[in-house]
This record gives C-alpha cells, structure tokens and sequence, in this order.
C-alpha cells in the first residue's frame, strides 16, 4: 500500500492555509493549493501598473492652434490643405459656400473635421498634422506648430 506525502506549507497570513496536500501518484493538488499558490505568484510579481498610452498633451492639436492656424494661412492653400488631410474637392467647394466664402471659417471648419477622422492607433496628430502642412510648402507653419508650447485650456475639448 503506497502512501501520499503531505507537503508542510508556511502561509504568510494569519488564519490563512496552513498546508496543501500534493499525492504523489496523481500529481494534483486541490483546487484551493492551486488558489494559493497563484496568488503568492501574483504577490511576488511586483508592482504592475497601467500601460499610460501617449502622452495627449503633446499629441493632440488644441482648437485654439486650429484657430491661429486657420487665420495665418492663405486662401490660395485652401484647396492644398483639404486635399492633403483626406477632404475631397467637392466637399471643400461645398464647406467654402457654406461658410460664405469666409476661408478661415472653412479652413477652421476642415480642420475639425481633419480632427475628428479615424486616424492610425497612438497617432501623435500634431506631428500628422505638421508633415501634412510641410508637404504643401507651410514648413513655417508645421514648424511652428511642433515648436509651440501648448498651455492646457480647461475649455478646450480635445
């Protein structure tokens, strides 16, 4: 007749499991050994924190930098800077009447818009955004869009 072996476990809580018995012909252990064994492995697998993500503060354009951009471009760049960020002709002619052939309310407008769309997972958009306006000879402005400093607004909804 073979006989199990009982394996002495010291449990580091009070009141807590004091052993768990492990048979030697079948090589289980009983579900609550199991249990307690799993959580001195999460014990010992030290501080786990959240994945942050990136960093939103210096990704994301803010609707105040849409606006001064949407200013400080010129009206012959509308039709450039639609295109580039993924706006069709027909849709910018469409914006540009709708807002009373304002361009810096349209520009405004795509922008928004721009802002809105799927863009790739982890996206830094202000980098996005800023090779877009160098590729259509704004390097003065997508420069400066990657040099300024953005002020968190407590308004500001992005």
């Amino acid at each position: 007749m073979k006989q199990g072996i009982v394996a002495h476990v010291i449990s580091p809580f009070p009141r807590g499991l004091h052993f768990c018995r492990v048979r030697r012909t079948s090589y289980t252990m009983n579900g609550f050994c199991l249990l307690y064994l799993l959580l001195i492995l999460l014990m010992r697998s030290g501080d786990i924190e959240n994945n942050p993500g990136p960093n939103t503060a210096v990704s994301t354009v803010s609707d105040m930098e849409f606006l001064r951009l949407a200013k400080d471009i010129l009206p012959s760049y509308y039709e450039a800077v639609g295109i580039s960020l993924g706006v069709s002709y027909s849709e910018l002619q469409s914006i540009l009447i709708q807002k009373s052939n304002n361009y810096p309310n349209a520009f405004l407008h795509v922008f928004m818009r721009w802002n809105v769309m799927q863009q790739p997972p982890h996206s830094n958009k202000r980098q996005l955004l800023a090779d877009k306006l160098r590729a259509i000879d704004l390097g003065g402005l997508s420069d400066r869009l990657l040099t300024e400093s953005q002020i968190p607004n407590i308004t500001d909804t992005n």
